[in-house]
């Protein structure tokens, strides 16, 4: 094995390792363009800064629940726990249209949803490559599954807890991700957490990084081996009075994909968990349980 496949191998194992103990990994030199990122957050703070009115016109679609902007704990992540204290902005792939509808009156903020559509999908693409390798799949197993894929970039913003909460009211309620993966571009200010083995740890920001985290549908792929773990943001110490602001690209395989348990992940010990489902029907079925 030359030197380049060695060390293929090897970060396909820390992969393996990161994602079937903990289901979260922060991931250096993805292949993100030099700067986007700092721009990604400069214009979603821009438009959180936006009047109320102006944000509360560029509702969601009725076509498309996903896209739009969305409140403060207008949302339940934890559908069982009052809203969630932060307000996001959503575009669907399928949505890019509503861009032109809404007029977002921030400049270079279009260009700048769309940049992050094209390079978070380029970036997952690579990613996955080396998950499959970890799978011992084919490099390229996962291609034709998210060609096209049907992903969306989030805007989040947690504003300073000025008051008591509710109880059992979180910045973020407990919940998984419904797709592939998800890259979180966090600011530096944590409270991300996961849910391992009975207990909440804090997901580190680590500069230089990107979080990322094993959704649903990865962890059907792999029949459970990869782990799509519960997660939450937790709210500030009492004595911490700012906001926090995440940005995050879920990438979600094509709609007419069919997901079903990858040859390597199934033996006579470890059957295989899960049904055959196609892609779109898994996360029109969650979405309709998380926006009903």
């Amino acid at each position: 094995m030359n030197g380049a496949a060695a060390a293929r191998r090897r970060v396909a194992a820390e992969i393996r390792a990161a994602c079937s103990e903990f289901g979260f990994l922060n991931v250096a030199n993805l292949p993100l363009p030099e700067g986007l990122l700092e721009r990604v957050s400069a214009k979603a703070r821009e438009f959180f800064a936006l009047p109320g009115e102006v944000k509360e016109a560029i509702g969601r679609s009725e076509l498309d629940v996903i896209s739009g902007y969305v409140g403060v704990a207008v949302e339940h992540l934890d559908t069982q726990q009052p809203g969630d204290l932060k307000e996001s902005f959503s575009l669907n792939q399928a949505s890019m249209a509503l861009l032109d509808r809404w007029h977002i009156p921030v400049a270079g903020f279009r260009e700048t949803v769309l940049d992050l559509h094209d390079a978070g999908a380029r970036a997952c693409a690579a990613l996955l490559q080396a998950m499959a390798l970890s799978l011992d799949a084919p490099e390229d197993f996962f291609v034709d599954k998210h060609a096209p894929h049907a992903s969306t970039a989030r805007f989040f913003h947690y504003p300073p807890v000025e008051h008591r909460p509710g109880a059992g009211q979180l910045r973020a309620g407990s919940h998984t991700d419904y797709g592939t993966v998800t890259l979180v571009f966090q600011d530096g200010v944590e409270g991300l957490e996961a849910f391992v083995d009975g207990r909440w740890l804090t997901v580190p920001v680590v500069p230089g990084t990107v979080t990322v985290n094993v959704a649903d549908l990865l962890s059907r792929w792999t029949n459970g081996i990869y782990r799509s773990p519960k997660h939450r943001v937790a709210l500030p110490g009492a004595d911490v009075k700012q906001s926090r602001y995440s940005n995050v690209f879920f990438y979600n395989p094509n709609s007419e994909a069919t997901v079903r348990c990858m040859d390597t992940c199934y033996s006579a010990d470890h059957p295989r968990q899960y049904p055959p489902i196609a892609a779109g029907e898994f996360l029109r079925q969650r979405r309709a349980a998380q926006y009903s």
